[in-house]
């Protein structure tokens, strides 16, 4: 039985079993790899990042919980979870999906992630939002893969 076919959005995901979340990720995973050798694109950090999008998924309310990634390549799995399965196959094709988050095509594409060290300068600009408008959901901040390179990781006040 396959998994990842009845998973149109995160709500879809949150009512899985948690026992069905490794096959869940090996589906992703070949579903990365099938697309992105015809494609190309950023296959080894998608694939790495599998585990870590799909429990955050499941475990965050997205998309009233912001996840701001700092590097969108690492996002395919990403837009698989949230809704783009059907035009996944179009990713990094002209016309199709961007190879990273992009706010017009989706609410779980809270920040428009290109390039690695600006997800936690954004992420806190959402908390301070947040704050400030006195509403109570969370952000998270996904930093791996080449942002810890660029310095701002590792900052703290």
């Amino acid at each position: 039985m396959k998994v990842l076919p009845s998973i149109n959005s995160p709500q879809d995901l949150r009512l899985i079993k948690k026992e069905l979340l490794p096959t869940l990720c090996e589906e992703l995973r070949h579903t990365i790899i099938e697309t992105a050798s015809k494609n190309g694109g950023h296959l080894g950090s998608s694939l790495g990042a599998v585990e870590i999008i799909t429990a955050l998924h499941y475990v965050y309310n997205t998309p009233e919980d912001k996840i701001v990634f700092d590097t969108g390549h690492q996002a395919y799995a990403h837009k698989l979870l949230t809704g783009r399965q059907k035009e996944f196959k179009t990713i990094r094709t002209k016309g199709g999906l961007s190879g990273f988050p992009k706010r017009s095509e989706s609410e779980y594409d809270v920040f428009g992630a290109g390039h690695a060290s600006t997800a936690v300068s954004a992420a806190l600009g959402l908390a301070i939002a947040r704050d400030q408008q006195h509403q109570g959901h969370r952000v998270i901040a996904v930093v791996g893969d080449g942002c810890l390179t660029g310095g701002m990781a590792y900052e703290n006040e």
